[in-house]
């Protein structure tokens, strides 16, 4: 019987994310303009700024945007990757428009951003995908572990201190992405992340999803069908085992509105309210296969109110860094 009910809840959490399909990435709500851009704006960006293209690992090279420490060296102070959520745009990263955590480097933190992954989950696809002519196959995984890290390396940034964030699509893959790093990424947090990605209905979901974000085949090109292995080994739930030394931060709201939704408009009640819900779900289906493994190296943070908006990621990334998670 406790399986039954623990497969039911699992599934009902499923139906509610394809019930709120359009907005998976994140996209409800934003911090305003006033905090767009990056330090300095897009066209007056601050010393030690870059961008460059990265060996794409198969893929077209990758618009990598970073921003230096500027109150410590470079090559001393933590290094952040941030990335982006499904509908993620070839211009700049979410995070970079619609949220402030650039502003990082103004704390003695590099800042890394890589540009794109529409719909990838930041893995590499078996396949390409097969119903929107895509042109090649997404091989993030490879990116991440081989291309970025050389990258970060080649411009004097510090390569040991180098943590991964993620949001709603990319904070399973944060996680899964530091496990297979080799060690490269020593911690990961996964904000309003799906991180129990082959739970009953949640494969479809994921495929429903990419399908309506630019037309991705995620459910069948990515790992394979929904009963396909390579769901379980993307899984951060199911492989809570694997994390035993890498510190991580799991956090997602209720669905409540609070201080970035004053004024709730019709997509943050059908899209925004469901989507943290099912965050919450799956944050607290690794909470519980956490401790049962007995991990202690993980911080969970489950604020009173919160949807699926920008600026309640924003909060978590300055609340590392005020808590020194980021390390030194």
């Amino acid at each position: 019987m406790r399986l039954r009910k623990g497969w039911a809840k699992r599934a009902a959490a499923a139906a509610v994310a394809i019930a709120a399909i359009p907005s998976l990435a994140g996209v409800t709500g934003q911090i305003g303009a006033a905090n767009a851009w990056g330090p300095g704006g897009d066209k007056k960006p601050p010393k030690g700024f870059k961008q460059a293209f990265v060996n794409g690992a198969g893929m077209p090279n990758v618009k990598v945007r970073t921003w230096p420490s500027t109150t410590t060296a470079p090559s001393k102070a933590p290094t952040v990757v941030f990335l982006d959520g499904l509908r993620a745009t070839w211009d700049v990263s979410g995070w970079e428009r619609d949220s402030n955590v650039a502003f990082l480097s103004q704390k003695g933190i590099n800042v890394v951003m890589p540009v794109g992954g529409t719909s990838s989950w930041f893995t590499d696809w078996q396949n390409k995908s097969s119903t929107n002519n895509q042109q090649y196959r997404y091989t993030w995984g490879t990116f991440l572990k081989n291309s970025l890290p050389a990258y970060i390396k080649s411009i004097g940034l510090n390569s040991s201190n180098v943590s991964l964030v993620g949001l709603s699509m990319s904070g399973s893959a944060a996680m899964i992405n530091a496990l297979n790093s080799g060690g490269f990424y020593k911690r990961a947090a996964s904000l309003s992340g799906m991180d129990n990605l082959s739970a009953p209905g949640m494969p479809v979901a994921v495929g429903i999803a990419s399908l309506d974000s630019g037309g991705y085949n995620a459910g069948l090109d990515m790992w394979g069908g929904p009963f396909d292995s390579r769901w379980a080994l993307n899984d951060p739930t199911v492989q809570v085992n694997r994390f035993k030394g890498i510190p991580l931060w799991i956090s997602a709201g209720n669905g409540v509105f609070g201080k970035y939704t004053p004024h709730p408009t019709a997509a943050d009640v059908v899209q925004g309210v469901p989507l943290e819900v099912l965050a919450l779900s799956q944050a607290r289906a690794f909470q519980s296969a956490a401790q049962k493994a007995g991990l202690s190296n993980v911080h969970y943070d489950f604020p009173p109110a919160g949807t699926h908006t920008w600026g309640y990621w924003q909060d978590q990334v300055w609340q590392m860094q005020r808590t020194g998670w980021f390390g030194k």
